[in-house]
């Protein structure tokens, strides 16, 4: 499960990364974020227990890409 938390988390910097570097307006901006960055959290979050720790490191990453 380990494996698929650095993925999620991977996914997420990617995506923010992604924003850092195109001129996009800001309403298309959270929704690449939201496609690319959450929605592999979406996917995996049923089958795989946070910490509290962990969340708010991916939350951190969320939080610079908005």
């Amino acid at each position: 499960m380990s494996a698929t938390r650095e993925v999620v988390r991977e996914k997420a910097r990617v995506a923010r990364d992604l924003i850092k570097r195109h001129p996009l307006t800001p309403k298309l901006s959270a929704k690449l974020l939201a496609q690319k960055g959450i929605g592999a959290f979406r996917f995996s979050a049923a089958l795989i227990k946070w910490s509290r720790s962990e969340m708010q490191g991916l939350q951190k990453i969320w939080v610079q890409a908005y």
